[in-house]
């Protein structure tokens, strides 16, 4: 009889180890990591960038791409703080042995573009979010994620700007920077048009967003390829929010951040 009490409670001590093991493993593989923090000294590229990434947790692994696809096991590792030279999306991702990766954390770097001399504006900006005056949008400086950040400036009606060189200049193309944050009404733009020198003009629409997605800094590349004295420069905001979100109905805000010339 005493052993058959001794060998029911080995046989509930194994299962309870089993058990405890079986959850403790289920509960490492279904939990995700945190994503990275992902820090640029600047996103303007001059010379060249330093970008640093970090996560505190003990064994994890974080590794990176270039070129805008997503990390993999296979990826570079990030090791120390990358001196990036070259423009293009970075994307950082975290991996550990007993966690599911993370989400990916990604900075975008732009090459650093020909200083204008002059911007005059059409539209007026909200008396909230005028940034650091008519030059914030030339300024070659690029705002953080947040709204509030002062090298944003906002609008919500159309934004107007006449950008102005002193003298006849080759550009290739212009980058427009603007912010996604759907949570707090600020939307992609609907229609960008820019009109070179009064007598010719380029026009790029903009794809309508179907459900929410993460806050980020976008951008939106419109070629040129002519010699340029002027741009007036129009940003249509998106003039009704679409069903799908709390805000239907209502006028978008728009919140732009640089200009970049090329």
């Amino acid at each position: 009889m005493r052993l058959l009490i001794q060998l029911c409670l080995v046989f509930c001590v194994a299962l309870s180890c089993k058990q405890q093991t079986e959850t403790g493993f289920l509960k490492q593989n279904t939990i995700s990591l945190a994503q990275p923090r992902v820090i640029a000294n600047k996103t303007l590229i001059d010379s060249f960038v330093t970008i640093y990434a970090m996560l505190k947790v003990d064994d994890v692994v974080i590794r990176y791409t270039s070129n805008g696809e997503e990390p993999s096991l296979n990826s570079e590792k990030y090791k120390q703080p990358i001196q990036a030279s070259k423009p293009g999306i970075y994307k950082f991702k975290a991996f550990h042995n007993h966690w599911k990766p993370s989400k990916v954390t990604e900075v975008e770097l732009l090459k650093k573009g020909i200083s204008a001399d002059a911007v005059l504006w059409h539209s007026k900006a909200s008396e909230k979010y005028k940034g650091q005056g008519a030059n914030t949008v030339i300024n070659q400086t690029k705002a953080s994620l947040k709204f509030t950040d002062n090298q944003w400036v906002g609008f919500d009606t159309t934004a107007i700007s006449t950008i102005k060189f002193n003298k006849k200049t080759h550009i290739k193309s212009v980058t427009i920077s603007y912010l996604n944050d759907l949570t707090s009404w600020i939307f992609p733009p609907e229609r960008i048009t820019i009109f070179i020198n009064n007598d010719s003009k380029k026009e790029h629409i903009l794809k309508p967003l179907n459900q929410l997605v993460d806050r980020k800094n976008e951008t939106v590349k419109i070629p040129i390829e002519t010699e340029v004295l002027s741009l007036k420069i129009q940003i249509n905001n998106l003039q009704s929010i679409p069903k799908w979100h709390e805000g239907k109905g209502q006028k978008a805000w728009l919140f732009i951040d640089e200009f970049i010339f090329n």
